[in-house]
Parts: C-alpha cells; structure tokens; sequence
C-alpha cells in the first residue's frame, strides 16, 4: 500500500480530532493540550525559517495558536514544507517522547493499522506511570499532527506525489500515528459522552396549587 492511504487518512483524522476538541470546550482539557500546540506550531515557525522565510509573530496558549511568517523564499516546496511540518515535527516529537517518557512503550512492529492498534492497546498498564504519559500524549497527539485549512490547501501536492511512493519502514510509522490519532478522537468521544450525562437538563418547572 503506498504512503498516500496513510497520509489521506492521518490528515482526515487529524482535523476531525482538532474539531472536535473544540466542540468539547473543556476548561480542563485545554490546558492538557497545550503541548501538542505548541509542538504544532513550532514545526510550522521552523520550517518557514529553514525555506528562508521570516517568522513575525508566534503565539501559543491553551485554546490555539498561531505563527505569522513572510512567504518562503523557496517557491512551491516552501509552502508545501510549511504545512506538512507539524507531521513531520510531531512524528520527532512522539518518537522522543517515547524513547525518554514512554519507556519505548510504543513499538512500530507492523504496517496494518489494527495490528498497530492492538499493539497499543495492549500496551496499556494502569499500574504503570508510562501508561499515564502515554494518555497525555493521545490527548495532544490531533492538534499536535493535525491540519488547518490553510494547511490543507497547500499540503495537496505532497499528497498526490505520496501515493506514487512506498515503504515499508515508513508506512510502520504513519500506521502508528494513525492508531495514536484514533485512539485520541476515541478518548475525546468518551470524554464528550460522560460530558453529556453529566449535563443538567435545562427546563422550566411549573408549581401546580
């Protein structure tokens, strides 16, 4: 299977998990997910300085963040690089993470999905403070990888060009990111779920004599 299933479906994710953590409109949550922003980001501001453009503004807080830059001096890849970034950045992110957080919790062993999947999931030990991290990581890991619009509309390219290309190594990696973005928009579908049974119901109660 070439690269371009996986990254299709990692972009699909990715901004499904950024919007629907905005829909929940947790107080709590946000903050939770500050490092994923910030990763986000500081890929984009990176690759912008690295395609010669100039970085004016950078800011990043619990709610969203945002980089103002000049264009690229490096015509068609610049944009291109600017917006792939954030996956590019966040797979570094989550392979460090892993190697000095996680205790090497997560391993790449296979290029299907649902293998990856149950791979993950047995992983999980809550008896383990790894297993704690590993949460904090999948509450980030969508708005850490995941695109904006804008990121959309320049990253096509790249996508189309990707699904001339395979790779065995590399699909073991995007198969994992993609079990780690899943298991996000699971955690925040439950989250939505036990936030919702919670809810007060709103009505008007009328007093009978």
């Amino acid at each position: 299977m070439t690269i371009g299933f996986y990254l299709i479906v990692i972009l699909v994710l990715g901004y499904c998990s950024v919007n629907l953590r905005e829909r929940l409109n947790l107080a709590w949550l946000k903050p939770l997910t500050w490092l994923g922003i910030f990763i986000h980001e500081s890929s984009h501001a990176l690759a912008c300085i690295i395609t010669g453009g100039r970085v004016t503004g950078f800011q990043v807080n619990a709610r969203a963040g945002a980089v103002s830059h000049y264009q690229a001096k490096v015509p068609v890849i610049g944009p291109m690089l600017i917006a792939i970034a954030p996956i590019l950045g966040g797979l570094a992110a989550i392979g460090l993470l892993n190697h000095f957080w996680l205790q090497t919790s997560l391993g790449v062993s296979s290029a299907s999905i649902w293998l990856t999947f149950l791979d993950v999931v047995r992983s999980f030990n809550f008896l383990t403070l790894s297993a704690w991290a590993l949460i904090v990581l999948l509450l980030n890991v969508g708005v850490m990888l995941g695109p904006s619009v804008q990121d959309l509309k320049n990253i096509w390219p790249l996508v189309i060009l990707s699904f001339f290309i395979s790779s065995q190594a590399v699909a073991q990696i995007l198969a994992l990111v993609i079990v780690l973005i899943a298991i996000n928009i699971i955690l925040f579908f439950l989250i939505w779920l036990i936030k919702s049974l919670f809810k007060k119901p709103y009505g008007h109660y009328q007093r009978s004599n």
